[in-house]
C-alpha cells in the first residue's frame, strides 16, 4: 500500500516539476517515423584503428518496417532488413541469402532505420536542444553489440543516426528522404522474392 502511494506521489512530483507536456513529449518519436518512403543515404564507418572513415553511398526504400538498402559506391551491395532476418543479394544468382536471423537485432535495426522507436527498447536521453536523442539499449543481446545510438532529425526529410559499438567504432548514417510516395517497384524492392 505504501509502495503504491509512494509511486503516485513521485509521479505527481515529476508532473509538477517538468510540466505535463515537456517531460512526456521528450520521448515522442513520431517526428522520426517513416512508414513509407525512399531516398539516398551516405554512411561513414569510423574504426578506432583507422585514421580515415570508410565511406559509402546508396539509396533506400522503407515500407512497413521493411528496408531495402542498396549501396552503389564504392562497392555495390543490396540488403534487406526485415523483422525475420537480414538478407544480402547474391549477384551471381540474383537471389537473397540470409546474413542473420537474430530477431531482436533485426527488429531493432528495422525500427531504428524506419524511425519507429519504442521507448521500452532504450534508455533515452535528450541532447542538443531536443533535436537529438541518445539511446542506450536495454536488451542484453543488443547491448553486447551497440554501446549507444544517437538519433537526430535535421529536418522533415533528413535523419542522422550514429551507432557506437562496444569497441567504440562509430557508424554515421545520413538519410535524406526524397519521397514519401512509393510505386509498386519500390514496394516490391523490400521483398526477398523480387
Amino acid at each position: 500500500m505504501l509502495n503504491k502511494f509512494s509511486k503516485t506521489i513521485w509521479f505527481l512530483i515529476i508532473l509538477l516539476v517538468c510540466g505535463t507536456t515537456e517531460c512526456l513529449a521528450q520521448n515522442d518519436f513520431s517526428q522520426f517515423e517513416i512508414k513509407q518512403g525512399k531516398g539516398e543515404f551516405s554512411q561513414a564507418k569510423h574504426f578506432s584503428f583507422l585514421k580515415r572513415a570508410i565511406k559509402s553511398q546508396g539509396e533506400f526504400v522503407i515500407f512497413n518496417q521493411q528496408i531495402y538498402w542498396h549501396t552503389f559506391w564504392p562497392v555495390k551491395s543490396e540488403l534487406l532488413v526485415l523483422a525475420d532476418g537480414i538478407y544480402r543479394r547474391n549477384e551471381a544468382e540474383k537471389d537473397y541469402q540470409v546474413l542473420t536471423q537474430d530477431k531482436q537485432i533485426n527488429q531493432l535495426l528495422a525500427k531504428l532505420l524506419s524511425g519507429q522507436i519504442q521507448s521500452s527498447d532504450w534508455q533515452i536521453t535528450t541532447v542538443e536542444q531536443k533535436r537529438c536523442y541518445q539511446l542506450v539499449p536495454t536488451l542484453t543481446e543488443v547491448g553486447q553489440m551497440f554501446k549507444q545510438v544517437k538519433l537526430c532529425r535535421d529536418s522533415d526529410s533528413q535523419r542522422e543516426i550514429v551507432i557506437t559499438d562496444q569497441q567504440n567504432n562509430k557508424t554515421h548514417i545520413t538519410m535524406n528522404i526524397t519521397s514519401k510516395e512509393l510505386g509498386q517497384g519500390d514496394m516490391d524492392a523490400v521483398k526477398p522474392t523480387h
